[in-house]
């Protein structure tokens, strides 16, 4: 299933009062557990002692989680808030019918070097688009844990990195910075068609190009 190997898979489903219980859900996330999850299922664990890899410096364990939801346009809001408790790096398979899709919050560690003291930092949340669920296949690739995660990330956020090098904490941020300012190019542009009046319409056009002129030297 998924390409995952046998020896990672647990299929085991956490009901929905133990994660509130232990997450400490606020009202907002128990909504949202109600409202978009039909179920969660601890699918597999990677990890050195399944796959039979070396241990990383940053990731240790990927727990994939199988989310069946209610809506396939369901918010990142609870995925991200259980991401953000979780004390080792996460992959949701979310299924909706037939179809289903990958979801990751790439995340890093923040805090002090002690393991205990450390909690992750969400640094961008990325989803792969629906397809038939017997269509998707994990890619398990790389010699140790970083890499692996590393290979998810990439497979999860597609086109959305847009650079290849070998340090994939830059790539996302540099990747991040990039949308961001096809973002706001998007609203000037919006705003400028709108604007009547001739002065204003000019600044919005000069602060356009500006943007433009910056994202052709990235």
């Amino acid at each position: 299933m998924y390409n995952l190997p046998q020896s990672t898979i647990v299929n085991k489903v956490i009901p929905k009062k133990t994660l509130v219980s232990q997450l400490g859900a606020n009202t907002r996330m128990k909504d949202h557990l109600t409202n978009d999850v039909v179920r969660v299922e601890w699918l597999a664990k990677l990890a050195p002692s399944t796959i039979n890899v070396a241990d990383g410096k940053e990731v240790h364990e990927i727990t994939v989680f199988l989310v069946p939801v209610k809506d396939k346009n369901c918010s990142d809001d609870f995925f991200s808030f259980v991401d953000s408790l979780m004390p080792r790096h996460t992959l949701f398979i979310l299924r909706w019918g037939e179809m289903s899709c990958l979801h990751l919050n790439y995340k890093e560690w923040m805090g002090n070097n002690t393991k205990a003291d450390k909690a992750f930092r969400i640094v961008q949340t990325y989803r792969s688009q629906w397809v038939k669920d017997t269509e998707i296949s994990l890619s398990i690739e790389g010699l140790n844990m970083d890499a692996i995660y590393g290979t998810l990330v990439r497979q999860v956020a597609g086109k959305r990195i847009i650079l290849q090098s070998e340090n994939l904490h830059e790539d996302v941020e540099k990747s991040s910075q990039y949308e961001a300012l096809l973002k706001e190019i998007e609203i000037l542009k919006r705003k400028e068609n709108k604007e009547k009046q001739p002065q204003k319409k000019f600044v919005l056009h000069q602060q356009r190009i500006a943007l433009e002129l910056k994202i052709s030297k990235k």
